[in-house]
C-alpha cells in the first residue's frame, strides 16, 4: 500500500464514500503523490506513448495547419500559441522546427505551455531551453488582447470526470479491508466531466474577443450525451491495462472525451470541425510528408509509425480531431 491510498482510505473514513472525481483528483493531480507529480509518464519507459512520441511528423503536420491558419488570418502581427499539457515538449519542439521554415511567422509568435507537473516542466525547460517559450499553470494567465491558437493534444482525456448509475445516483468509491472498491456495479454507467468548462469556455471567450483558431486531438466520440452510455475511466500502467483503483498515484487514469460536450461550449459564430485523426492527418498531406522525410531518415521506421498515426485498428479512428476557427 503506497502513501497516497492510505490517505484516501483516512479521507473515506473521515468523510464517507468518494466519488469518482475526487478519487481521480488524488490520483493524478495531488501536489506530492499524485502520477502528473511523482511518476515517469511518458516514451517506453513510462506508461504510455503519446503520437508526439511516435513519430516528429504528427507535430510537424499540426505546426503547417496553425502556419495555414496564420495566413487566412490575414497575417497577424502578433500571435500566441499555448499547448496545454506539452508532455515532454516534443510535440512543441517539432512544430517550432516547422516554424522556422517560415520565417515571418516565427517572428510573430509566442510561445506559452501550460503545465501543472514539476518534473515535466524541468523536462521541457531542458528540451526547449533555447526557444522562446514562456510557462503557465492556466490558461487565464495568457495576456489579452492578442490573436491565440490553442494545441490540446491527450489533455481532455486526464481530467476528472463524474460516474452516475442509470438511475442518476453518483458512483461512489468505498474502503473494504483496506482496498479501494466501488459501492455499485459498473453497469449503465453515465459520465460527465465538469473540469471541461474552464477551459473550453476561456478558448471560446479568447476566439470570440481576438480571434485565432484551437486544434483538440484525443480519443474519444460524438456521441449524444443523452445515448452515451457506458464505462470509459481506464488506468494503464506500463503499457498494460490495470485495475482503476489499485496503486493510485503510479498509474495513468484517462476516460473517453466526449466531443459533443466540447463543442457545446462553442459559441455557434465559431466554426467547429470534427474529424478522425486519420482523415485529418491525410488531409494535412501525411503521405507526402513522410515520404520527403524518408529521404534523410530510416524509411520503414518512419513508416511504421506514420502508420499507427492513421491506421483505423491504430490511432486513425479512436483519435478525434476538433478544430475550431
Amino acid at each position: 500500500m503506497n502513501q497516497l491510498h492510505s490517505l484516501i482510505l483516512q479521507e473515506i473514513q473521515n468523510t464517507g464514500l468518494m466519488t469518482v472525481q475526487r478519487f481521480m483528483e488524488l490520483a493524478l493531480y495531488h501536489p506530492d503523490h499524485g502520477y502528473y507529480a511523482s511518476q515517469k509518464v511518458l516514451g517506453r519507459e513510462g506508461d504510455y506513448i503519446t503520437a508526439p512520441e511516435l513519430t516528429q511528423v504528427f507535430g510537424e503536420l499540426l505546426g503547417l495547419w496553425f502556419v495555414d491558419l496564420w495566413q487566412r488570418l490575414g497575417k497577424p502581427e502578433h500571435v500566441q500559441l499555448v499547448e496545454m499539457g506539452p508532455g515532454r515538449g516534443l510535440m512543441m519542439q517539432d512544430m517550432l522546427r516547422i516554424f522556422k521554415k517560415f520565417p515571418e511567422f516565427y517572428q510573430c509568435l509566442d510561445v506559452y505551455l501550460m503545465e501543472v507537473s514539476p518534473a515535466l516542466k524541468s523536462t521541457q525547460q531542458d528540451l526547449l531551453k533555447d526557444e522562446r517559450v514562456h510557462w503557465i499553470p492556466d490558461l487565464k494567465e495568457l495576456p489579452e488582447n492578442c490573436v491565440t491558437f490553442f494545441v490540446a493534444n491527450e489533455f481532455f482525456d486526464a481530467l476528472p470526470i463524474e460516474q452516475y448509475l442509470e438511475n442518476g445516483v453518483e458512483l461512489r468509491i468505498d474502503a473494504k479491508d483496506g482496498q479501494l472498491v466501488f459501492t455499485n456495479d459498473m453497469v449503465s454507467i453515465k459520465e460527465k466531466c465538469l473540469a471541461y468548462a474552464p477551459y473550453m469556455s476561456e478558448i471560446n471567450r479568447r476566439l470570440l474577443k481576438d480571434r485565432g483558431g484551437a486544434l483538440i486531438i484525443d480519443y474519444g466520440d460524438d456521441v449524444e450525451e443523452k445515448n452515451r452510455v457506458g464505462d470509459t475511466l481506464q488506468a494503464l500502467c506500463r503499457h498494460k491495462s490495470t485495475n482503476v483503483l489499485e496503486n493510485p498515484g503510479e498509474q495513468d487514469l484517462t476516460h473517453h472525451v466526449s466531443f459533443v460536450a466540447l463543442k457545446e461550449f462553442m459559441d455557434p459564430s465559431l466554426k467547429t470541425t470534427l474529424s478522425t485523426q486519420g482523415d485529418f492527418l491525410m488531409s494535412l498531406g501525411l503521405q507526402e510528408w513522410v515520404e520527403k522525410l524518408c529521404v534523410n531518415a530510416d524509411a520503414a521506421k518512419l513508416k511504421t509509425a506514420a502508420t499507427r498515426l492513421i491506421a483505423p485498428q491504430e490511432m486513425g479512428f479512436l483519435f478525434k480531431v476538433l478544430t475550431i476557427e
